[in-house]
């Protein structure tokens, strides 16, 4: 997901019995925060999540209920999955300054946000998931979108590709 699609997300966009998420809207910076339609019709899309994704949302859910509790009147109710702590959306930037922060107090390998949406792309593609469904999930408007940023892990399976087809010929 793009970070602005990231923190465009409601609640109401969440499906836990369908283990899905709708992207819709985008937050951005404009003047404050606004939301908008996402960059392109293809980028409107419903995502799956596995069981790991489920778990955290169900558990960030409940620590943003607390949290909602504890302000009170000043609660914003926007719905919003990342807010301020009385409920108002949180602003891309500062999801990616809380990013950068988290990745240096842990000591990880310096990454962006956006580096995680390359980094899910190639692994997808690393694990055999079919240039389409990489492409839709991204919310790319065509393959070749998809073909031309991702060019790198592609070449890399045309190493295995080689290899596969060795093992066939040598039968």
């Amino acid at each position: 997901m793009r970070r602005g699609e990231l923190m465009g997300l409601e609640w109401k966009d969440i499906d836990f019995e369908a283990n899905t998420m709708r992207i819709v809207r985008t937050s951005q910076i404009a003047n404050g925060i606004i939301t908008k339609e996402p960059k392109t019709k293809s980028s409107i899309r419903t995502l799956t999540f596995g069981n790991t994704v489920h778990r955290l949302l169900t558990e960030y859910r409940l620590w943003q209920n607390k949290r909602r509790l504890k302000a009170g009147a000043e609660w914003l109710q926007t719905d919003r999955l990342f807010t301020t702590k009385n409920g108002e959306p949180l602003s891309p930037d500062s999801i990616s300054c809380w990013f950068k922060r988290f990745i240096r107090i842990s000591g990880l390998p310096i990454v962006t946000l956006h580096s995680l949406r390359h980094s899910n792309a190639t692994l997808m593609i690393a694990e055999d998931v079919d240039i389409a469904t990489v492409s839709k999930r991204l919310g790319h408007s065509n393959t070749a979108t998809t073909l031309n940023i991702y060019t790198h892990a592609l070449k890399s399976r045309d190493k295995v590709a080689a290899e596969k087809l060795d093992d066939i010929l040598a039968l």
